[in-house]
């Protein structure tokens, strides 16, 4: 594809934008969980992973090389895998408490699918020498 690689940059600045989202409200106890501040939980940091793995996508995407494609593939499926861990660990109700989902955790997944389907599509000039 001629604009893979343009198309998951961008997939990426996006994705790294909803890191900093709200990714889920609890009403009963007024917290608003982002992937950076995690209120008074024990659900840690869970867009950290996202937002440096994501850099590290950024940076392969716009390389030329093939070792740069192959680690990007790798790299793009650690951060689906993270997006899901993330949709199950933070929706999950607890304590017949049920946490509202916002739009950010949706996204999250939704963007890092699209970055591993951009990696499978590389524009690498196979004639070079």
């Amino acid at each position: 594809m001629k604009y893979s690689q343009t198309i998951g940059i961008l997939l990426c600045l996006f994705l790294l934008y909803t890191t900093t989202q709200p990714l889920i409200i609890i009403d009963s106890r007024h917290w608003v969980i982002t992937g950076w501040k995690s209120a008074e939980s024990n659900f840690g940091q869970p867009g950290k992973f996202l937002f440096y793995v994501g850099l590290i996508n950024l940076i392969f995407f716009s390389l030329p090389y093939i070792w740069a494609k192959r680690f990007n593939m790798v790299f793009a499926a650690l951060i689906l895998a993270w997006s899901i861990r993330n949709f199950v660990v933070l929706s999950s109700c607890q304590m017949g408490e049920c946490p509202e989902k916002q739009w950010a955790l949706y996204a999250s997944i939704v963007l890092s699918a699209g970055i591993l389907l951009m990696t499978f599509l590389p524009k690498i000039d196979v004639n070079k020498k």
